[in-house]
């Protein structure tokens, strides 16, 4: 029963010797079952192998699923009669109609890297090359899946060149297939699907495992087996295959490729060699530039290495330009000519050259013009069964509603696209075509263990895009799914100002969640745009308080203390008739308030603190101005006037210096001592410059309409080195409740003009010493010396005298001499008259304070100490 399409086959002459294709399964059971009678193919550089075959069967019950995964290989049977072999995986099967002794299978048979298709994924690379990453992707094909692994090896030894270490690639929703070969174009590195055994001794000769071959480099390509096809007519009556038609092809290509793209670490546009010229002349009649035909990119900008170099990546620079350049300059000149060849070769293969021979116009060439690289194959093969059988097929084929060309006169054939050997061959690029749709994207920032904020110089970050899964990513020790720095390479984060060491700052720490673009929406080259709340991530809580939308009203910056509680804010509160603005920070509740003061809002409104500006802390705080400062309470409505306008304060320094000097005047002119500090106050006014409202010196003015005010539990200290002047309109007042003690290193003067010195001491004695010189005291009236309780003494050691009018009375240790020039009379009760006796001086010892004085003038002290 198994055996029967084969039994059926040879009774009707059509035995295995005399097939022109044989098909061998994998799958055994399917080799007695499954008969092939058409393959219909296509094979190109950088496409693959794809064919379509036609089976026959007596049994109509084979579950498709028999096929599907079933490595297959097919061979078609040569002029000089080998068998030229075509391998390849089973990925697609259709049952057609069956008349009940024969049934029909329409299978597809592709390349492995057709399974490339069928896996989609997202994942990042960090520091490799473009080879690197394909070997990484392989190798990992090879352990997931048995049949890839059975079907298909990689060979690299066509590959001549060294390639860029690139900072970060990513996969991004992408096939295998779209994201190897999208490396591949952008490198300029052909793929082909080549066959372990082009020629094998049988149809049952092993199905081995295709290759997949890497090439950069035209030489690497190798000849036909038979190096040579011959063009002649077809025939059946030929004995060798041979070419029978060639077709020129050419068409007009961009002239010239300019590449410009963004260099960051230059700070500038590189455009690298500019608009380049082709070699390869398009036209008979115009040179390429006056073509003008330029194929202008603006590629998406370099990327950037760590600025270091401690990932090791390859320095981006124009030799990239230049190479993408050369690359679009290569395929534009493989595109302008090819040649469309038909042929009855069977065993000619994608990837190979040969020599033509035997063309009337290729042999007026020599050299490589006779050499031609197959870089497409077309082709059908099929069985030559009897009409009867064949029509039988026909009727089925025609049932199955499936697209089949019969020609009995033709059962071989293929069309080669070729071209010349010496065009270096390229994979088509397109850079907006061949790459993924990039759109934005969340991903965490990372970092090193143990900080919070991890940037480099730049103010780039590390982020871990969200898909990445640990399976995929253990090829690099985990690297893109670590949650640690290792997960990507430095990404650019957008700011609203970035100058030459200014602008806006504020870096994306750990474990936030950023918004991902890519610049010029190529997939390798993200950057941050901004940030988000989310879940648990609530937004900014002003003063740690209230939540959204009870404080919409809120607006402000607020950040948070590193590994810390604490936090700086700059907030605005725009709540209608409670506008204020807040710069803030935690520590010591330090603070400048603005506007309509209120208690931190955890609901729309808070209950108000004031009005006008408070700036505080719990800790120390300073004021400081270089160049002079002015506090004020003078009004200046909707600040209208100038910042250290003071003219009002200037003019009651003026003033009050008018008042003074005229007051020195009169004290001068009552011979004692003028006012020293007049000029002073005079100078010290002038300072305050009118027209500009400037200071001329750094100096502390404090100014009020309605009253200055010290106040302290504890001490008032004013100090200077120069001069301390006090000036009143009205009264200078001083009153304590202890001492009142003024002291002066030179003298002090009191003068009063008008009104009297009353000086009273309720309790305790009232001394006056003059411990260096005399005491005068003079009045125009009357002097009185009372004592109301005790007795009154007058003292010299020497002698004194009392003096009125033109009388005196002397007293010395000689005697008492009274002396008149009027009378000398004495009223007394009784007069008595004794012996002579002395009375003692009572001792004073003052100070010796000029002495005093002096030492400390010499010493530099400020404080003369007279004890």
């Amino acid at each position: 029963m198994l055996n029967n399409i084969f039994q059926a086959l040879s009774q009707l002459g059509l035995t295995a010797q005399k097939r022109a294709i044989h098909i061998q399964f994998a799958n055994q059971a399917l080799n007695t079952e499954v008969f092939l009678q058409k393959i219909q193919g296509q094979h190109a550089i950088n496409q693959g192998v794809t064919a379509e075959l036609i089976c026959l069967s007596t049994n109509a019950t084979i579950p498709l699923k028999q096929f599907i995964g079933c490595q297959v290989a097919v061979d078609q049977v040569t002029d000089t009669g080998t068998l030229f072999r075509t391998t390849g995986i089973i990925t697609e099967a259709v049952q057609g109609q069956s008349d009940g002794s024969l049934t029909l299978y329409k299978l597809k048979l592709q390349d492995a890297t057709a399974l490339w298709h069928k896996r989609r994924n997202s994942r990042v690379f960090m520091n490799k090359t473009v080879l690197d990453i394909v070997q990484t992707l392989f190798k990992e094909w090879q352990q997931r899946s048995p049949l890839f692994a059975s079907s298909l090896t990689l060979d690299i030894s066509g590959m001549t060149q060294d390639y860029d270490i690139r900072p970060f690639v990513m996969q991004a929703n992408e096939s295998d297939y779209d994201f190897i070969t999208r490396l591949l174009r952008s490198e300029g590195i052909n793929w082909l699907i080549d066959e372990a055994e082009l020629n094998v001794a049988n149809s049952n000769s092993p199905i081995q495992a295709q290759k997949l071959r890497l090439i950069d480099d035209n030489n690497q390509y190798q000849a036909l087996n038979r190096r040579t096809i011959r063009y002649h007519r077809s025939s059946a009556t030929e004995q060798y295959d041979s070419m029978t038609s060639l077709i020129a092809e050419r068409s007009l290509q961009p002239t010239a490729v300019h590449i410009q793209r963004w260099q960051a670490d230059a700070l500038e546009q590189e455009d690298g060699a500019g608009s380049v010229q082709r070699s390869h002349q398009h036209s008979g009649q115009h040179d390429n530039a006056s073509l003008g035909l330029e194929d202008a990119w603006h590629f998406t900008p370099a990327w950037m290495q760590d600025l270091n170099g401690e990932d090791g990546a390859t320095a981006s620079g124009n030799n990239q330009i230049e190479k993408i350049n050369q690359n679009l300059g290569h395929y534009h000149d493989a595109q302008a000519k090819q040649f469309i060849a038909n042929t009855t070769v069977r065993d000619t293969q994608v990837g190979y050259w040969f020599k033509l021979n035997e063309h009337p116009e290729i042999d007026q060439h020599s050299g490589s013009d006779q050499e031609f690289l197959i870089i497409r194959k077309d082709w059908f093969n099929q069985n030559n069964l009897p009409k009867d059988l064949d029509q039988q097929i026909s009727q089925l084929v025609e049932q199955s509603q499936w697209q089949y060309s019969n020609n009995s006169e033709e059962r071989q054939a293929n069309q080669l696209t070729l071209q010349r050997r010496s065009i270096k061959t390229v994979p088509e690029y397109q850079p907006l075509q061949h790459r993924p749709a990039a759109h934005p994207q969340r991903a965490k920032v990372v970092g090193p263990s143990g900080e919070e904020i991890h940037v480099d110089e730049w103010g780039r970050i590390k982020v871990r895009f969200l898909f990445t899964r640990n399976d995929d990513h253990q090829h690099d020790g985990g690297a893109g799914s670590n949650d640690n720095d290792t997960d990507s390479a430095w990404v650019d984060v957008l700011t609203p100002w970035a100058g030459e060491g200014y602008g806006a700052r504020f870096h994306p720490r750990i474990g936030e969640i950023v918004i991902i673009d890519f610049f010029d929406g190529n997939i390798d080259r993200p950057y941050v745009t901004g940030r988000l709340h989310e879940a648990q991530r609530s937004p900014t809580k002003f003063d740690n308080q209230g939540q959204l939308p009870d404080t919409k009203k809120l607006a402000g910056i607020k950040s948070k203390e590193v590994q810390g509680s604490g936090y700086n804010q700059l907030r605005f509160d725009d709540t209608t008739g409670q506008i204020s603005a807040q710069l803030q920070s935690s520590h010591a509740a330090s603070q400048l308030n603005l506007g309509k003061l209120s208690h931190p809002k955890t609901e729309a409104e808070s209950e108000d603190r004031g009005e006008g500006f408070e700036l505080r802390t719990d800790q120390w705080g300073a004021i400081r101005a270089g160049e002079g400062l002015l506090i004020t309470t003078h009004a200046q409505e909707q600040a209208q006037g100038e910042h250290l306008e003071a003219q009002t304060a200037k003019q009651q320094l003026e003033g009050n210096q008018s008042n003074a000097k005229a007051l020195s005047e009169v004290a001068k002119n009552q011979q004692t001592d003028e006012l020293e500090s007049v000029e002073q106050l005079q100078a010290f006014a002038e300072q305050i410059q009118d027209k500009i409202s400037r200071f001329e010196q750094a100096m502390l003015l404090l100014s009020s309409p309605n009253g200055i005010g010290l106040s302290t539990s504890e001490d008032i200290h004013l100090s200077a080195d120069g001069q301390l002047n006090q000036f009143a309109g009205d009264s200078i007042n001083l009153t304590t409740q202890k001492n009142l003690i003024a002291q002066a290193s030179q003298k002090i003067s009191l003068f009063a003009a008008q009104g009297g010195i009353k000086q009273v001491a309720a309790k305790g004695k009232f001394e006056i010493l003059a411990q260096g010189d005399a005491l005068d005291v003079i009045a125009r009236g009357g002097i009185q010396i009372i004592s109301t309780e005790n007795t009154i003494y007058i003292t010299s050691p020497k002698e004194i005298n009392l003096i009125g009018g033109s009388s005196g009375i002397k007293i010395n240790s000689s005697g008492i001499f009274p002396t008149t020039s009027g009378k000398f009379e004495v009223k007394a009760g009784q007069h008595l008259f004794k012996s002579g006796a002395s009375v003692s001086t009572p001792a004073i010892d003052l100070p010796d304070c000029s002495a005093k004085q002096t030492q400390a003038a010499q010493n530099g002290s400020a404080k003369v100490d007279l004890s």
